[in-house]
């Protein structure tokens, strides 16, 4: 699974369980950006992704993100 606005990529031996190994990393990146006081990326549109040569032959998926509850340890 990626998630090329953020630069993260993680896997799972089947889809739901690369969806679910998203997330964390996901939120983590997110929370970290907030934390140095850095915008978070803008996203970009889906059909931006489904138009890119390198993302031709993928499978897209939402996956849903928690908001983080208190800090997080690095």
């Amino acid at each position: 699974m990626q998630a090329p606005d953020l630069a993260i990529a993680t896997y799972g031996e089947s889809i739901e369980a690369a969806e679910r190994a998203a997330g964390e990393p996901i939120r983590s990146n997110l929370e970290a950006y907030r934390e140095a006081g850095q915008r978070v990326p803008e996203a970009q549109g889906v059909t931006n992704h489904l138009e890119n040569p390198e993302f031709r032959d993928l499978l897209f998926a939402y996956v849903d993100v928690a908001e983080p509850q208190g800090r997080i340890a690095a």
